[in-house]
């Protein structure tokens, strides 16, 4: 298989990983099923970033995703993608790309909002401290895999690893 569409597999692999890792972190989090139950505003958990996607996103993602390593897995193996799919590959990630800014701003808006009530239920005696609430590290990951997806097909494209690439002209 070629090294380019290594490259992007790599990526895709990293991105999946991604999708199933927690949306925020914060040490509170035990306390939340707790907290669910004495008020309907705090969420009874933290969850992944998949679970976090709606249901037609989570159709999209999966379709986006099959798209790209099915372009990767086009034969003939060894050589790079013909231009077309590295194409497509880009815009896919891109996309993708796009979409997981947008929720990272989502998370680390939902991440404030429940910080906000940690230092309310801490300030109520329901709880012994405020928490702290970040965004987790998965959406990092995921927006760096998906450049990976990204930059494999923009090589591919640019023709660097093209079979011919090193082969003295006769």
């Amino acid at each position: 298989m070629h090294w380019t569409r290594i490259w992007t597999l790599f990526g895709v692999v990293l991105g999946v990983a991604a999708l199933f890792m927690k949306g925020a972190t914060t040490d509170g989090e035990e306390l939340l099923p707790a907290l669910s139950q004495a008020d309907p505003n705090f969420p009874d958990g933290i969850p992944t970033i998949w679970g976090g996607l709606s249901t037609v996103a989570q159709v999209i993602v999966v379709i986006a995703i099959l798209a790209i390593v099915v372009f990767a897995l086009m034969p003939p193996l060894g050589k790079p993608e013909g231009n077309g799919f590295a194409l497509a590959t880009i815009l896919i990630a891109i996309a993708l790309l796009a979409y997981t800014v947008y929720e990272y701003m989502g998370a680390r808006d939902d991440a404030s909002t429940l910080e906000a009530g940690f230092a309310q239920a801490a300030g109520g005696g329901a709880i012994p401290a405020a928490f702290t609430v970040t965004v987790g590290m998965g959406f990092y990951l995921l927006m760096a895999a998906t450049a990976f997806v990204a930059l494999g097909g923009l090589v591919m494209i640019m023709g660097t690893g093209r079979e011919d690439e090193g082969v003295a002209e006769a």
